[in-house]
């Protein structure tokens, strides 16, 4: 049986669904015995997430919390928000704390090398405790045990895809980067010692200390990979992201021309994240090819049941932009929006993934 996820409500939901009709793919995980493997988050994806009796979740949730998306190849995009991954934190627990030993893997893409403030990717915990959780910051990687122990791991100095494997044994931890060894200590408690919590991707589990970036192949094992075990996941992990082509990206400053009304948060109900269009005047275009004089964009602007305070903006709001033409993002086919009301029909509208890295000012 293989999970597959559903865009509802504005959030990621899974059900099960035969493994026949799931996408053709490079084989991940190639070394058995995870107790969490998430891919990605495409609809027709195999998922490993079990209940607490390790039976397969029958509807796995992963929950999107805060401004958290699925990215065009369907890759967990952390723009300050995070997923949880609902209902499978206590078999991973159970697990680990009865082995005494556990293993981290993702497929990183850091928004930033050096960040001025600590950013967690993954973490185990709730609101007692976090037993475990791998931190990015101006030194690198570094895996926080207890919530309170730093282990430093290796300097993260790229923004490009790197796989990364952190595995602990009961007394020593070994760090692999794209499936070669980069570092390996002891560990002087003698191992983690894990409860029954939940697991967290992009943030810890209070949602603070939110990290930037992307991620995909995350995997929890409840035992301590071997550099052998290492490098076979990193190049499983590595032909999963092979052949992908760059977007049609356009950056380009402008002045909001006009906007759609963003409905109300009672009016989309179930619905908790919906898109607006927007459309500028083309002052001047930074990069890529645009020839028109206005472009239409569309906006997330109601947000895990928020509104943004871009929804209000006024005409006249000067921007400059990075945007993606939406025919190159499948993952928004189910999208929510609010479209012009002029009855104009847009043929070519573009994407506004993420106003964090551009500048939207009022008038």
């Amino acid at each position: 049986m293989a999970n597959i996820w559903v865009v509802m409500a504005g959030l990621w939901l899974g059900g099960m669904a035969n493994s026949a009709g799931a996408a053709q793919a490079p084989e991940w995980p190639k070394v058995p015995g995870a107790v969490f493997a998430m891919r990605d988050g495409n609809p027709v994806t195999p998922v490993v997430a079990l209940d607490a009796k390790g039976r397969d979740l029958m509807a796995f949730n992963c929950a999107a919390r805060g401004r958290s998306l699925l990215g065009r190849s369907h890759e967990l995009f952390c723009d300050g928000g995070s997923f949880v991954a609902t209902d499978a934190g206590t078999w991973i627990g159970t697990q680990v704390a009865k082995s005494g030993m556990f293993t981290f893997e993702a497929m990183l893409t850091p928004a930033e090398v050096l960040l001025k403030t600590p950013g967690v990717v993954l973490a185990y915990g709730d609101d007692q405790r976090e037993d475990a959780a791998l931190v990015q910051d101006k030194s690198g990687l570094s895996l926080r045990l207890g919530g309170v122990q730093l282990i430093p791991l290796f300097l993260l100095d790229t923004a490009k895809p790197v796989h990364i494997v952190i595995a602990c044994g009961k007394n020593q931890w070994s760090a692999y980067c794209d499936g070669k060894p980069c570092g390996s200590g002891p560990l002087a408690d003698g191992g983690p010692a894990w409860g029954t919590r939940q697991f967290v991707m992009g943030a810890a589990w209070s949602g603070a200390e939110p990290w930037h970036g992307r991620m995909e192949a995350v995997a929890v094992f409840p035992k301590s990979l071997s550099a052998a075990d290492a490098a076979a996941q990193a190049a499983a992990s590595k032909l999963l992201t092979s052949g992908r082509k760059p977007a049609s990206s356009i950056r380009f400053t402008g002045t909001l021309v006009r906007q759609a009304k963003t409905s109300e948060l009672r009016e989309i109900r179930p619905y908790t994240r919906s898109l607006t269009a927007a459309e500028y005047k083309v002052e001047k275009v930074l990069a890529g090819e645009w020839k028109e004089p206005t472009i239409t964009v569309l906006h997330w602007m109601i947000m895990d049941g928020k509104r943004l305070s871009i929804a209000d903006r006024e005409v006249g709001a000067k921007v400059q932009l990075n945007v993606d033409p939406l025919s190159e993002h499948p993952e928004l086919e189910s999208s929510r929006r609010d479209e012009m009301t002029d009855g104009e029909l847009i043929i070519d509208p573009y994407y506004c993934e993420s106003e964090a890295t551009t500048k939207v000012t009022p008038k």
